[in-house]
């Protein structure tokens, strides 16, 4: 069974408990006129990101798959760029890290 999991409040900041075969989605806002669009990616070959962008650039579908195997931690890194200048105008990063310790096996 794979778990799916909705972020509520992106673009910001966040540390998140997660374990392998999760996937998360979430929406960015790509609105403003100046043809910003968001980009991500992955200090972890075991969680990959993809950003799918509407056209014109209005949203950014985001998925993060964490693989099974995981073991944590890593960090998604978002920016979003202005094309042809490449000028930032947000960033944020998600972090993943996946429990450790005695756990009973229903829990």
């Amino acid at each position: 069974m794979v778990d799916r999991r909705l972020i509520f409040d992106p673009g910001k900041n966040q540390v998140i408990q997660t374990e392998s075969g999760e996937r998360f989605y979430f929406s960015l806002d790509e609105r403003g006129g100046d043809g910003a669009v968001w980009s991500a990616r992955s200090d972890d070959a075991d969680v990959d990101v993809s950003v799918y962008h509407t056209h014109p650039p209005t949203e950014a579908s985001v998925s993060i798959r964490v693989h099974r195997g995981f073991d944590g931690p890593s960090t998604v890194y978002f920016v979003r760029k202005r094309p042809g200048t490449g000028k930032v105008v947000g960033k944020f990063a998600m972090s993943f890290f996946k429990r450790t310790g005695d756990v009973a096996v229903w829990e």
